[in-house]
């Protein structure tokens, strides 16, 4: 815990959205493509990893479990375990070849190529993952623009990008392991266990979506009917949809599924595909109990931007 005191305060005043750094590596992706940058093989290479590991659009659930293993955010845990994390797709596990590991060897590449990170900072920072308070979507990152062929200006900018995504991997994982709370009350339920941020590719942009996970504690013996529960809260806020929040329980066999939209025109459009989204949980086994469309976003509790130590864990 002294560790965290000491850490913590620097971690969250770091920190950035994951969209900062993949706006600047699809930005250096196609500059890539096009001949235009001319940054040595292995950091395309890192790049294009990087690039590989988001979402896309018709994810299934199998995507998202394969996101979440290479998000970073249990890096150390498979390293000492000698476990590797998948590839998309599935296929062969391999190790260092999470979000964090490969930004990790990003960073290494550009200050091997004496590149110092910009002096810039984000307008505005994310608030602190939480495991209590509802979650947010963070809206996509436009890249730094530079004028052509000042490739130095734009790897400082990655490079700063890069240490404010890796600040917010770190906060995440000690939020998730109870080292720290953001010091928001705690909505109606239980706390979730874990959190964890993927990037999402759609369109040309790259939003976050921040995504809970928690289980119910057994019933013990004296209920052998009642089996766990699984509880999943996500937020995501893209420029086409606006800000979305979903809260999925899966308790007794069935599914509950709540979906909250701010905007009208995405409502609409949404809750038109009402059996469509219907029949796919049907093909995927799931017994829907409920499915709720919600106009408007479910009511926060003000998040602070700074966090305070758990001295109880």
């Amino acid at each position: 815990m002294r560790l965290a005191k000491a850490v913590l305060p620097q971690l969250t005043e770091q920190q950035a959205s994951l969209s900062g750094a993949f706006a600047q590596l699809a930005s250096l992706g196609s500059r890539s493509a096009l001949g235009i940058s001319k940054v040595p093989e292995p950091v395309q290479t890192v790049v294009q990893q990087l690039l590989g590991l988001r979402l896309g659009e018709g994810a299934t659930g199998k995507d998202i479990q394969t996101a979440v293993k290479n998000s970073g955010l249990f890096r150390e845990a498979v390293l000492a375990k000698g476990q590797g994390v998948l590839p998309p797709g599935g296929g062969t596990a391999q190790t260092g070849q999470d979000i964090k590991s490969l930004l990790l060897q990003l960073r290494s590449f550009l200050k091997g190529m004496g590149i110092d990170p910009s002096p810039h900072k984000p307008l505005t920072q994310p608030p602190v993952p939480s495991l209590v308070a509802l979650p947010r979507g963070q809206r996509p990152t436009l890249p730094n623009n530079a004028p052509d062929g000042d490739e130095i200006q734009q790897l400082s900018r990655l490079l700063s990008d890069t240490d404010a995504a890796l600040s917010r991997i770190r906060l995440t994982q000690m939020v998730s392991r109870g080292m720290a709370d953001d010091g928001v009350p705690q909505q109606a339920g239980r706390a979730m266990d874990v959190v964890v941020e993927l990037p999402i590719s759609l369109g040309q942009e790259t939003g976050v979506l921040q995504m809970q996970v928690g289980r119910d504690p057994d019933k013990g013996k004296d209920d052998e009917t009642a089996e766990p529960g699984w509880r999943l809260r996500f937020a995501l806020d893209l420029t086409a949809t606006g800000p979305l929040e979903a809260a999925v329980s899966l308790r007794g066999g069935g599914t509950y599924v709540s979906l909250w939209m701010d905007r009208s025109e995405t409502f609409a459009a949404i809750s038109a595909e009402r059996e469509t989204m219907e029949a796919t949980f049907a093909h995927a086994g799931l017994d829907l109990k409920e499915l709720r469309f919600l106009r408007g976003l479910p009511q926060k509790t003000e998040a602070r931007f700074g966090v305070k130590l758990d001295r109880t864990s």
